[in-house]
């Protein structure tokens, strides 16, 4: 039976179209994805082996995931994933979405996906027997310190490299940035080409605000929402923080009108540059 997913646009909206795995995602739209990492209290987590018949990173170790089917939502497709392929019975209140990415295509790779990683807390026994198909060979539960080392010797899926930065136990705590308001320069207007990478084009103002410093050592950037058009200057509220767990800076989501714009809005029209690292959005 050949697996069918809702095709969804950037802005995490389903479009009620049905796209069938292993056929060519249209361009413009995204399949929903989800990795799974599951702790016990011990601070160890659920690690499975793919099998040697996978298509990808055969015998590699990772943690469950995979595509969500049509008409399911993210978490539904966490637990059914987690079931199929190491057997454990998740509960969805013990759920936690860590943080979305929007994936184009980089690194030579093409993903078209939105991707949920999730993180459940488990204290059951590893229950590997009942899996509902062979997509893994063993499965085990591993310190952080094993999965580095595997990550190390080139046995766990490179895509997954997020874990060792994105799981931060500090909350992030930017109640006295957000509500500010702010001005400043518009240095990369909308419709302009990166200086660095030209085939990446802006699809909203980017800028920075004079004399605040950022986490590297340059000078605060924006992303401003609230109009359409190129600008050279702006002043407005900053509405939200994006914070990238892989790199020293932080990236202000600012407002020329002081209206709220919903996180799918945010997530969607600043992933042409975003895409390359991994993050959150604070509010």
């Amino acid at each position: 039976m050949m697996e069918k997913w809702d095709l969804y646009t950037k802005y995490r909206e389903r479009t009620g179209l049905e796209h069938t795995r292993g056929e060519e995602i249209p361009s413009g739209y995204y399949h929903l994805a989800v990795h799974v990492w599951i702790k016990n209290s011990r601070g160890e987590y659920v690690i499975a082996r793919r099998a040697a018949d996978r298509p990808t990173y055969p015998l590699k170790w990772e943690c469950p995931g995979g595509s969500v089917l049509f008409g399911e939502s993210s978490v539904e497709g966490a637990i059914r994933e987690v079931k199929e392929e190491v057997g454990i019975d998740l509960s969805a209140d013990k759920g936690t979405l860590v943080f979305s990415k929007i994936r184009n295509s980089f690194d030579g790779k093409t993903f078209n996906d939105l991707m949920d990683v999730w993180l459940f807390s488990y204290d059951g026994e590893l229950t590997f027997d009942a899996a509902t198909t062979d997509e893994s060979s063993d499965c085990k539960w591993m310190t952080e310190e094993e999965i580095k080392s595997l990550y190390d010797a080139g046995e766990f899926v490179e895509t997954l490299d997020y874990f060792f930065c994105a799981f931060e136990t500090e909350e992030k705590d930017y109640s006295s940035i957000i509500g500010k308001t702010v001005s400043g320069t518009i240095d990369r207007p909308s419709g302009s080409r990166h200086p660095k990478h030209p085939d990446m084009v802006y699809p909203l103002n980017y800028g920075y605000i004079p004399g605040i410093t950022a986490g590297d050592g340059d000078e605060q950037d924006v992303y401003v929402f609230g109009t359409d058009g190129p600008i050279t200057e702006f002043t407005g509220k900053v509405i939200a923080v994006y914070h990238r767990f892989n790199d020293v800076e932080d990236k202000w989501i600012v407002s020329l009108d002081g209206e709220d714009v919903s996180d799918e809005r945010i997530l969607g029209d600043i992933s042409f540059q975003e895409q390359f690292f991994y993050g959150k959005l604070f509010r």
